[in-house]
């Protein structure tokens, strides 16, 4: 329980984070996954399990659903469907339905990334399918042409479905809505919702290569969290009823993201829970899991996978409202784990190369995590120290000020994980695994990201609840730390 809760209310803190101006779809997404991929690694820590790997593949996986589209749903949940000549009246569960499809493709490639991050050790084969699995998802996403195609696969597929088979997948398809030229609502209602419906089938073949490949961690993190959030997301939209009741008072999107963020986080938990428990059972009582070992093709392999793979999603993250920055970021990542983590430069009993993976990949994640939430801050900080008006500023936005405001926090993160990069060069397991700050490292971090909640969201009254929700996982946290303290001085 005491997990659920942490992991619920720092997630109803990121996922508002997100929705806030300052922050994108997929880099804005990068928060609540990243943070969550922090707790998963520090509560493994605990448990004397290594999830160092984890942490960076958890955030990118989820980040790739901010990139889907839900807002026209709003006004289906309240019986209505925009068009042109006005609304027409439509069944609200058409909106609750295409909510759930759509939360599954917000959550289902953090959960099938998450799995193949737990079932890290397979053939250079398996490997192969993965990335052509990763790069099919992008071209959903991102609406890439294919051979032979005069527009995007999404928007062609759309347009196509739209003349011939309207009622596969869009509303009111019995009337004559989507014949002849389709009005603004109307693109905009073919392209969501068929994107949506890809992500859905993309999600439904991982599975299915999951089972093939028997890989029971993919198969059981991504149907958890696709189902799962596929449902939670629906629920959580209900807030937006409230919008004729109290406006002025409550925002009622701001409540669903809180809603929607605690109930992923709680998925999370839960897998995190199930993952514990079989790595717990299926070792002897006081040893830790061995290491897994490759032969040096394959870890040349390995290394280059992780190396592309990341380049690819971590620019995916900034490829739409940040182009040169992202690229610098997805370069910054491949270099790093190509110079440091390759293969056959280890002599004299230094780390090994899946060791250095382990450690660029965690460092990566935690510099992502600190630097996406100062790039996305400084469009409000500005505003709240007076230096721009809101009107000048919004995420896309950068004026001398805010730059000015960037630059230096920036450049000194940058500067101290290009140091601990190095020093993870050199350093040995055992010295890199004496982490006796971490625990006030991890509230530092919690009172940093509630911060820049706060700060995102000011003068809005709701901010009261980032702060409840900092209390409650602080409460959790520091609860979790003294059972744990307890085990360890055999009062469990």
């Amino acid at each position: 329980m005491l997990p659920m809760l942490l992991f619920g209310c720092l997630g109803a803190i990121t996922w508002a984070i997100r929705g806030t101006s300052g922050w994108g779809g997929i880099d804005g997404t990068l928060v609540p996954g990243l943070t969550w991929g922090m707790l998963w690694y520090y509560l493994c820590w605990r448990k004397g399990l290594d999830a160092r790997g984890i942490v960076l593949w958890l955030g990118l996986g989820l980040g790739l659903g901010g990139e889907l589209g839900y807002g026209q749903y709003v006004s289906w949940i309240r019986g209505s469907f925009e068009t042109a000549s006005g609304p027409l009246p439509v069944s609200p569960w058409t909106g609750y339905l295409w909510f759930a499809v759509c939360g599954i493709g917000w959550a289902a490639p953090g959960g099938i990334l998450l799995g193949w991050a737990l079932h890290a050790g397979v053939s250079p084969g398996k490997w192969t399918v993965r990335v052509l699995l990763l790069l099919a998802l992008l071209v959903i996403l991102f609406d890439a042409p294919l051979p032979g195609l005069d527009a995007g696969a999404v928007s062609w597929t759309g347009t196509q479905l739209a003349r011939t088979a309207p009622g596969l997948l869009f509303p009111l398809a019995d009337t004559s809505l989507y014949v002849g030229e389709l009005d603004r609502h109307l693109i905009r209602t073919v392209y969501t919702n068929t994107q949506n419906a890809g992500a859905l089938v993309w999600w439904l073949c991982a599975l299915l290569l999951a089972v093939l490949q028997r890989d029971r961690a993919t198969l059981v993190c991504g149907a958890v969290l696709g189902a799962g959030f596929g449902v939670g997301f629906a629920l959580s939209a209900a807030w937006c009823l409230g919008y004729g009741i109290a406006p002025a008072y409550i925002d009622w999107w701001k409540m669903w993201e809180l809603h929607a963020g605690f109930n992923l986080g709680v998925l999370y938990a839960l897998l995190w829970y199930w993952v514990v428990r079989r790595a717990v059972k299926s070792m002897p009582e006081g040893t830790s899991p061995p290491p897994v070992s490759f032969n040096v093709s394959q870890e040349w392999f390995a290394t280059f996978f992780m190396a592309f793979s990341g380049f690819l999603l971590v620019f995916a993250a900034g490829a739409e409202y940040f182009f040169w920055t992202g690229l610098l970021l997805a370069l910054f990542y491949a270099l790093s784990l190509i110079i440091l983590a390759m293969p056959g430069g280890t002599k004299g009993g230094g780390p090994s190369a899946t060791e250095l993976r382990k450690r660029v990949s965690f460092i990566y994640s935690a510099f992502l995590l600190v630097f996406i939430l100062i790039h996305g801050a400084t469009s409000r900080l500005g505003v709240f120290l007076e230096c721009y008006s809101p009107s000048e500023v919004d995420q896309y936005a950068w004026p001398f000020a805010r730059i000015a405001l960037f630059l230096p926090p920036a450049l000194l993160v940058t500067i101290v994980t290009l140091y601990c990069l190095v020093r993870a060069r050199f350093v040995s397991e055992k010295q890199c695994s004496a982490e006796q700050y971490l625990a006030g490292r991890m509230i530092d971090l919690f009172a940093f990201i509630a911060l820049v909640g706060a700060l995102s969201i000011w003068p809005e009254k709701i901010g009261v609840l980032y702060a409840l929700f900092l209390m409650v996982a602080l409460f959790a946290f520091t609860r979790i730390n003294r059972r744990f303290d307890g085990i360890n001085a055999g009062r469990g």
